[in-house]
């Protein structure tokens, strides 16, 4: 973590990142070593033979993907198949994850925490929509399509 972390100090200063930026680097990183306890998880998992890796997102995927109409139905190949596509994603408080109007090129699964979304309808007078997904809840291409503001809240 010590390395890591005077990297990351060399590298903000190198850059000249002003101090609210360099607040939420370390902000990210403190995060992220308390969530994952320095395990580079992605990493242990794609240095596992194929079979051993595919079990492993199954088991921690499945129920997750399942979840969604669309996949509820599908043959096993192709669900483990989507499982083995999923990438884990740590979002620090009033981090946003997505912006009204962004285009959507992902699918997100909320595993732990929750997630606050607001929704304006791309500035429509009088239209507000405001609402909190939390764990095993997902994003759906449709709604953040229609313009899906949304910050992670712990």
């Amino acid at each position: 973590m010590r390395i890591k972390r005077r990297d990351s100090e060399q590298w903000m200063h190198h850059r000249l990142l002003p101090q609210e930026l360099k607040e939420r680097v370390r902000r990210y990183d403190q995060y992220k070593w308390v969530e994952t306890r320095g395990v580079d998880e992605e990493s242990l998992v794609q240095s596992l033979p194929k079979d051993l890796r595919r079990d492993i997102k199954r088991h921690l995927c499945l129920n997750l993907v399942k979840r969604v109409p669309l996949f509820a139905n599908m043959d096993e190949r192709l669900l483990d198949a989507i499982c083995e596509r999923l990438k884990p994603s740590l979002y620090t408080e009033c981090t946003y994850v997505l912006r009204e109007g962004d285009p959507v090129d992902e699918m997100l699964f909320i595993i732990r925490g929750r997630l606050e979304s607001v929704t304006t309808d791309g500035g429509r007078s009088g239209f507000f929509n405001h609402g909190f997904l939390k764990e095993g809840d997902f994003l759906r291409r449709r709604t953040a399509y229609l313009g899906f503001g949304s910050k992670i809240s712990r």
